[in-house]
């Protein structure tokens, strides 16, 4: 990242429209706890203008027998070019001073995301997750399993079939989702062994695969630290 960047907290408001038009889900995730954005510097007053890249973190959806933190979206806007390992880095920082010890996140296998972005910031690989439903198309319509149990309060086909009986539903299944973590102290290590992580050596990407990010060439211009939440 250069000079003409800046990191600082941002509200999910602010990365909503990253999200929606250049994130593959297209929509915010539940239960937000913390977001980050790289912005443009500059100004008269040293202001700073929108988010050109983002990172969100959640309470995961799925239940963890400790707590851990999920980094949950990590998107850019086409035009902005910069390594994003540094925005990782940095949100991450801001994670532990807040107390938490342990982050994970997925790299989803049906996008044909190997996690490069997680094996250029360091973290470590668990292994590949076994596919799971994530969801119903109901009359040929994706809707992802959190929508389903917001509205519906279950994502059960066959329950929701009760409900809309002239609608076709039908299960969605991901293809598997790549598990990384990152401890962000001692105690999130010894929670990482508590919880059966594992080391396991990096996936390698296939040749469908996006170019997910390259190491950092140098450190980034960061606001001070009371420019983040």
């Amino acid at each position: 990242m250069n000079e003409r960047f800046v990191i600082t907290g941002a509200s999910p408001d602010e990365l909503w429209p990253l999200v929606r038009d250049f994130h593959y889900s297209g929509r915010l995730p539940a239960n937000i706890q913390h977001s980050y954005a790289v912005r443009r510097s500059g100004g008269l007053f040293g202001d700073t203008g929108e988010p050109v890249a983002g990172i969100i973190f959640t309470i995961p959806p799925t239940k963890w027998a400790e707590e851990v933190i999920e980094l949950a979206r990590l998107v850019r806007h086409p035009n902005y070019d910069e390594p994003l390992s540094r925005l990782i880095s940095f949100a991450l920082g801001w994670l532990k001073k807040s107390g938490w010890n342990l982050a994970v996140s997925f790299a989803d296998w049906t996008q044909r995301h190997h996690g490069g972005i997680y094996q250029a910031a360091g973290w470590n690989y668990n292994g590949k997750r076994e596919p799971a439903m994530d969801g119903l198309v109901i009359d040929g319509v994706f809707k992802p399993g959190r929508s389903c149990n917001s509205a519906f309060g279950t994502r059960s086909p066959e329950r929701i079939k009760s409900v809309l009986p002239e609608a076709s539903i039908a299960p969605h299944w991901d293809e598997g989702k790549h598990l990384y973590w990152k401890p962000l102290a001692i105690s999130g290590r010894s929670k990482a062994k508590r919880l059966g992580l594992k080391n396991l050596p990096y996936p390698k990407p296939i040749a469908a695969s996006p170019s997910d990010e390259r190491l950092p060439g140098r450190a980034s211009l960061v606001q001070p630290e009371a420019a983040a939440p």
